[in-house]
């Protein structure tokens, strides 16, 4: 009797879960020993993939071209000048040989000051693309943040996976010198194999994961294999930080201000379009010699638009003006729905949690000291005994798991919101 007793406290002890990681049992996973002093928090990975995540390399591109863009309608004048030349013999009525010569210079004017519409509409342009640079590392930030979560979130499911894993040793341990006691049928000792069996497969599971969303983070940064071989936060704390606000101001999400870009340009454009009906003119002078006779000229080039008066530019501008305007009041609400959505969102996974920990999480414990006392008097079987522990086990996965859904809430309202999460 006095090694039934002891034999049944050493297995339910070893059973619960403050149990501590099995980094030194023989089934410890290859991840636990694949650790670096070169951890990256949470705020390090945001900035890092500002910098370096190859989602924004395009965005960087086209903001580099239309500063192109800008730099081509900044000169003063649009057109420049042109330099005429001719030069040719010439027979006199005297018979004589001479040479004629004609020097001409002139230049082209915009008379509907179409050379300012055009660095108008290079700003917006520019502006738009460095408005969508923005965006785009919203987005990027925002998912960066959320594989971040689920790297942490991996992790702590690892550890609990391991918890479990030594637990099952232990009772395996425990069982098999009760069985040699002659206090438990074989039955026992199969029963506790088959969990200690299941335990190490969920582990083995865990571990991939780990790995497998460790390496999803490096590829959003634009890192290799062997940078960041694992991450260091508390994943409750990140998922009820609270989230920044713009601080009193309105603030205004960068796809909308790229929406606002976007139409300024094509305002400037469908002016431009209807300026196209007036006339450049060119202004010269021109310097002529027929023989021994000389002239200096001025000279005036006006076109004269009969035909062509720009149509097509006026009114696909006024087109594209119309679809941009109303694009934009479109996404206005379309953004305050979803600020409102993932506010809601957020609001209730954070109460679902709150509920979680008042009414679940304390019962752990109870159910284990029960469920102790209770086999170690006999009244539970080790079967009951081990199911009782997966519920445990499981309740703190769902635990886990509720604590990354909030976090994820809450990294989609600050992007929704255009805040940094």
């Amino acid at each position: 009797m006095p090694i039934r007793s002891a034999t049944a406290a050493f297995g339910l002890a070893a059973a619960l879960f403050c149990s501590p990681p099995v980094g030194a049992a023989p089934h410890a996973p290859r991840y636990a020993r694949v650790v670096s002093t070169d951890d990256l928090t949470f705020e390090a990975v945001l900035a890092l993939a500002r910098e370096r995540a190859p989602a924004l390399v395009e965005a960087r591109a086209r903001v580099q071209a239309a500063r192109g863009a800008v730099a081509g309608a900044a000169p003063l004048l649009h057109d420049n000048p042109q330099l005429d030349l001719q030069a040719g013999p010439r027979r006199l009525a005297t018979g004589a040989r001479g040479t004629d010569v004609a020097v001409g210079l002139s230049q082209p004017f915009e008379l509907g000051g179409q050379q300012g519409l055009r660095r108008d509409a290079a700003r917006a342009g520019l502006g738009r693309e460095e408005a969508l640079l923005r965006d785009a590392e919203r987005l990027v930030v925002g998912e960066v943040a959320s594989a971040f979560l689920r790297v942490l979130h991996a992790e702590e499911r690892l550890k609990l996976a391991n918890a479990a894993l030594k637990a099952a040793d232990d009772t395996v341990l425990a069982t098999g010198h009760r069985f040699d006691a002659g206090d438990v049928p074989i039955l026992d000792v199969n029963v506790a194999r088959v969990a200690r069996a299941r335990a190490r497969v969920e582990a083995a599971g865990a571990e991939g994961e780990v790995e497998a969303l460790l390496a999803e983070l490096r590829a959003q940064l634009g890192m290799s294999f062997t940078e960041a071989s694992s991450i260091q936060g508390d994943l409750r704390a990140l998922a009820l930080a609270p989230v920044r606000g713009p601080g009193g101001k309105t603030l205004e999400r960068s796809d909308l201000t790229a929406m606002e870009e976007e139409e300024a340009h094509a305002q400037a454009t469908a002016t431009l379009g209807r300026r196209e009906a007036l006339p450049d003119v060119s202004l010269g002078v021109r310097y002529q010699r027929e023989a021994d006779e000389t002239a200096l000229l001025g000279t005036l080039s006006v076109p004269l638009p009969l035909f062509a008066r720009g149509q097509e530019a006026r009114i696909s501008g006024e087109a594209e003006v119309a679809r941009a305007r109303d694009a934009l009041k479109a996404a206005r609400q379309v953004v305050s729905n979803q600020i409102n959505a993932a506010g809601a969102r957020f609001t209730s996974r954070v109460e679902a949690l709150e509920m979680f920990e008042q009414e679940a999480l304390p019962l752990l414990t109870d159910n284990e000291a029960l469920a102790r006392r209770s086999y170690d008097a006999g009244e539970l079987d080790l079967a009951g005994f081990i199911l009782i522990r997966r519920d445990v086990m499981e309740t703190r996965a769902a635990w886990l798991d509720s604590l990354l859904q909030v976090g994820l809430a809450r990294v989609r309202y600050a992007v929704e919101m255009g805040v940094s999460p």
